[in-house]
């Protein structure tokens, strides 16, 4: 067969073929011709390929001026963990911001922030068209100490890509630095494609983390906080209404609250997952079934220490993805991805980073990977390529 026979193919043909190969084949198909181009750049094949394409993973380390991705390959029984993913690329970010960090994934954009700059300059980019834009800076002045919670997703019903942050002006104690009171709260949305910040209505103040970025699960965020009581709680935002709500934590082991130290806010699939490190005996990993009621938590997993010499010790693991084979991909402490194996009790360290795996701030969030062309999808940014 010559190359005028797939070039003259029927459209919908050409597109079923192409959303059945893996990502980095359909990246070279668009340079077979200008028809095939187009076919991938339109936005029809971006949300076709995104519906079907499996989920994968994003990662970065502290030290490393790259991104990677890889793609899952989710099959049951498989001899090796090294086959359950792909490469499908990677980048430097030198080239549209500095001492980035990862904060978060939505189908198909990245979510970056600069860490050295205040507030910090915030980023969309798509990693596989290689475009990017800067947010403009929002309109408030705050002062220190304060704490902030931010968020990046997909509205559920209009497919709004948004924004949110949430800054709370706080008073501290000046010797033991406890949170004493929240005087301000701010909170700002901005809609991709829109060009600008809007203010909206906070929600009640709590106690988080001094900056705090949300699991979204199915269309809101979520993230642990206290109430002044000294109660854990998760608040929760639904992108669609942009109205905030609150509901209760899973119960802890002891009767007692748990400080926020040891317990992480993931999203695991389309459950929000709680993962409990306050033992030193156990990983407690909590899903909820049902999206915003507390009432629907249940302990899914629970994970040994003593099962492994590679968990002896550690303080923070959270989970990254449940395979069909009933491993769980993990991260430790911000320094190893690991698989740890349902069936015999045992961990795998995966390396994914080369170099800079083992020297800390690692970062591993899901990601599926999209041809969304943020140009023509959204005209009124100052869309730039890197």
């Amino acid at each position: 067969m010559n190359l005028d026979f797939f070039r003259n193919l029927p459209p919908e043909i050409t597109i079923d073929t192409l959303l059945r190969l893996p990502i980095r084949t359909v990246i070279r198909c668009k340079l077979v011709c200008k028809s095939w181009r187009n076919l991938i750049q339109a936005r029809e094949f971006a949300d076709s390929h995104l519906s079907k394409s499996a989920s994968g993973i994003v990662i970065t380390s502290g030290f490393s001026r790259y991104l990677e991705i890889y793609e899952f390959v989710d099959e049951l029984d498989l001899e090796s963990h090294e086959l359950h993913y792909n490469p499908v690329t990677e980048f430097n970010c030198d080239n549209f911001i500095e001492s980035f960090e990862l904060q978060g994934s939505a189908k198909g954009l990245l979510f970056l922030g600069a860490v050295e700059s205040e507030p910090s300059a915030l980023h969309i980019c798509n990693p596989i068209t290689r475009e990017f834009i800067q947010l403009p800076n929002y309109e408030v002045v705050y002062s220190l100490p304060t704490l902030v919670n931010s968020g990046f997703g997909v509205s559920k019903i209009t497919g709004q890509y948004k924004v949110v942050r949430i800054v709370h002006e706080c008073i501290c104690d000046p010797h033991t630095f406890k949170l004493l009171k929240v005087t301000n709260c701010v909170c700002h949305v901005y809609t991709l494609g829109t060009g600008t910040w809007r203010r909206i209505a906070p929600g009640a103040p709590f106690r988080s983390d001094c900056y705090s970025i949300g699991a979204f699960v199915n269309g809101s965020f979520y993230w642990l906080v206290t109430d002044f009581e000294g109660s854990n709680l998760i608040s929760c935002f639904d992108l669609e209404t942009e109205i905030f709500s609150t509901f209760s934590a899973p119960p802890s082991r002891s009767g007692r609250e748990r400080c926020l130290g040891g317990l992480e806010l993931v999203a695991l699939g389309d459950y929000l997952c709680l993962c409990d490190n306050t033992s030193d005996n156990e990983i407690v990993m909590w899903l909820m079934k049902e999206c915003g009621d507390g009432k629907s938590w249940t302990k899914d997993f629970v994970v040994r220490k003593s099962d492994s010499d590679f968990l002896r010790g550690c303080e923070i693991v959270y989970p990254i993805k449940v395979f069909k084979d009933g491993d769980i991909l993990m991260v430790l402490s911000d320094l190893y991805i690991f698989y740890y194996s349902n069936k015999t009790k045992t961990t795998t360290p995966v390396y994914m980073l080369g170099v800079y795996e083992d020297i800390g701030g690692l970062k591993a969030l899901l990601h599926s990977s999209s041809f969304l062309s943020l140009e023509s999808s959204f005209p009124m940014e100052n869309v730039r390529l890197f």
